[in-house]
């Protein structure tokens, strides 16, 4: 006797099965239905919340309704009108297709849907309780459909329990709908969380006029925005200036055709644009949309389609890298407010006068002379160092390869004033016409190094410097083993090397912009940089550049060492001539900028 174990499940079970994946948080139900929406073609969307979704989430939109058999239709699973062949998972340009949703959702709540087409004379409801069968009648004529969603998980009460606290639900869904609303700026948005209004959005034209009410002032304040067409791909975005940054990558956003999404090679590539500007444990603040053909990208990838895969992801990360870079040659040369933002309300509560330590020294000022204003330059007969000792000590890539960044992207170049004086041999004071900067000498001389050995190392002409004796470098067996395999692999940073035994060899040059260093320790690390790159190209770039960011900052000007005057109006002028100097290759600012505004601030002549 036979026992038939194996049976269909009901379709109530099914659609609680499919709710599991689809419908994990009560944000989850407002993404799906905010969607919907879009598909609908709405211009405005309304979104209730009640006791964090628990109780009530309401989504209203204007867009194209439904007729009572599609209203109905659209809680069976697997009903959809955005897809009819297998054909079309290859192209698919709407948010929902699925058909899980609706139903799924209306498997584990109390569920009302309310819908017209437009210009009919009269609309349809329809309610299923707990996955109940489904009751339709005449309504009302509306304007679009509105979907009433009670008593969420209210036949799963495992499932509240793993819901988080009413304060974690609702940032959940702010998130949500703030993602949603800045991938549709042509679309209005309100949320509104137990009668407050949350925010309320009017459709834009632009994502530029949607971020500054979505993201704040702060934002708008230290991006860049920035746009390529590369491989037949639309790349553009708002990119964080890169010395404001974030400790994780939450506060990085990608739209691709208008889907948000999360993906790992996405934030490598755009970390890899930020690589020589940003310390390598920091995230850049962006906002980056993609439009791509549809049949290029497949979002049938993940139940709450928060993934895609990319037919040729490298040609999107490729793109991405292209638009992050020109993006930073636009805003390279601009410094972040957040610094001096920061610095001035620590000053403002810690203002009192005895918390104002005595100076440990004066600073360092040059003999009396009269300020100049921020467009006058100090005469050449002034510097009491030969004008070519200056460019050794501050040599920076060409002005004109400057001069055309800055037309193409159009930047102008940073007035960096005129210096007054060294404080604590660390920073130079300098006055502009609207304020004051400080430098951090060292933070810039070693951009300027940077820069150089970038533009060198990419002509092949970085400079070598033969010593008078050749130094002496002792290799471990494996690194002695790579060097002998590929002697000519360090030639390119002009190190020029001798065999001398199995594991011994003599070091004849260096590079002449690191000619103070130690050569055997300069030497030692470059051939573990090159042996950790390999043979992949855009490995051997990351090691390559973080080994000329360690050395860029040992040759630079150190804290502490006293500068002329006409030192510091060298280093300002080279600096204006530098790409990327608004911040080192770590990340950090090279200057801060107090303007009069922000000094009448701290003195209280201004609120």
């Amino acid at each position: 006797m036979s026992i038939d174990r194996i049976h269909e499940l009901s379709p109530m079970v099914a659609n609680q099965i499919a709710a599991g994946e689809v419908v994990e948080r009560p944000a989850s139900v407002v993404k799906e239905l905010a969607e919907n929406s879009l598909d609908a073609g709405a211009g405005e969307i309304r979104i209730r919340i009640e006791a964090a979704g628990k109780r009530l989430i309401e989504v209203e939109d204007d867009g194209e309704g439904m007729s009572p058999a599609d209203a109905l239709m659209a809680l069976k699973r697997h009903a959809t009108s955005k897809i009819s062949t297998a054909e079309d998972l290859h192209a698919i340009a709407s948010h929902g297709f699925r058909g899980e949703a609706l139903p799924s959702i209306a498997s584990v709540s109390r569920f009302r849907l309310h819908t017209a087409l437009r210009g009919a004379g009269e609309g349809s409801s329809v309610e299923v309780n707990g996955g109940g069968a489904s009751e339709i009648r005449p309504a009302a004529p509306r304007r679009g459909t509105r979907i009433e969603v009670r008593d969420l998980f209210l036949n799963t009460p495992a499932r509240l329990n793993f819901m988080r606290s009413e304060r974690t639900e609702e940032a959940a869904i702010v998130e949500v709908v703030e993602a949603l609303a800045m991938a549709h700026p042509r679309v209005g948005f309100r949320l509104l969380l137990d009668g407050r209004e949350r925010f309320a959005l009017p459709a834009h034209g632009s994502l530029g006029e949607r971020l500054g009410p979505l993201l704040g002032r702060e934002f708008m304040a230290n991006v860049v925005e920035k746009g390529i067409e590369h491989a037949g791909i639309g790349i553009s975005g708002f990119f964080g200036l890169p010395t404001w940054h974030r400790r994780d990558s939450h506060h990085l956003w990608f739209l691709v055709n208008g889907r948000v999404i999360r993906d790992k090679q996405l934030i490598g590539a755009l970390r890899a644009g930020y690589r020589d500007v940003l310390f390598h444990d920091r995230y850049p603040v962006a906002v980056v949309a993609i439009e791509i053909d549809p049949a290029e990208v497949d979002v049938n990838v993940h139940p709450a389609k928060r993934e895609v895969r990319f037919r040729d992801p490298q040609r999107v990360a490729a793109g991405v890298i292209a638009c992050v870079r020109a993006a930073i040659e636009a805003g390279g040369r601009v410094v972040s407010t957040a610094p001096t933002e920061a610095a001035i309300v620590a000053m403002q509560r810690d203002s009192a006068p005895s918390a104002i330590p005595r100076p440990a020294f004066a600073p360092s000022l040059a003999a009396p002379r009269p300020t100049f204003p921020s467009s006058t330059r100090a005469p050449a007969s002034s510097s009491p160092v030969p004008p070519q000792m200056l460019r050794h000590l501050f040599s920076a890539p060409p002005t004109t390869a400057v001069a055309e960044a800055a037309g193409e992207y159009g930047v102008p170049a940073p007035d960096l004033g005129t210096p007054l004086a060294q404080i604590h041999g660390c920073y130079i004071l300098s006055q502009t016409q609207d304020g004051v900067l400080l430098i951090d000498q060292h933070a810039a001389h070693e951009r300027i190094t940077f820069e150089r050995f970038k533009r060198d190392l990419d002509r092949r002409a970085i400079a070598s410097q033969p010593l008078l004796l050749p130094a002496p470098l002792s290799l471990p067996r494996t690194a002695a083993a790579w060097l002998h395999d590929h002697p000519e692999a360090l030639s390119p940073f002009g190190v020029e090397l001798a065999a001398q035994g199995e594991g011994a060899f003599a070091i004849r040059a260096v590079p002449a912009l690191l000619a103070e260093e130690s050569p055997g320790e300069l030497v030692a690390e470059l051939v573990e940089a090159c042996m950790l790159a390999g043979s992949e190209a855009e490995g051997r770039g990351r090691v390559l550049e973080r080994w000329l960011g360690n050395r860029a900052c040992k040759g630079s000007i150190k804290s502490g060492r006293r500068l002329t005057l006409p030192e510091q109006e060298a280093l300002l002028r080279t600096m204006e001539e530098t790409p990327n100097i608004a911040q080192c290759n770590h990340g950090r600012p090279t200057w801060v900028r107090l303007s009069l505004n922000d000094l009448e601030r701290l003195f209280g002549r201004r609120e």
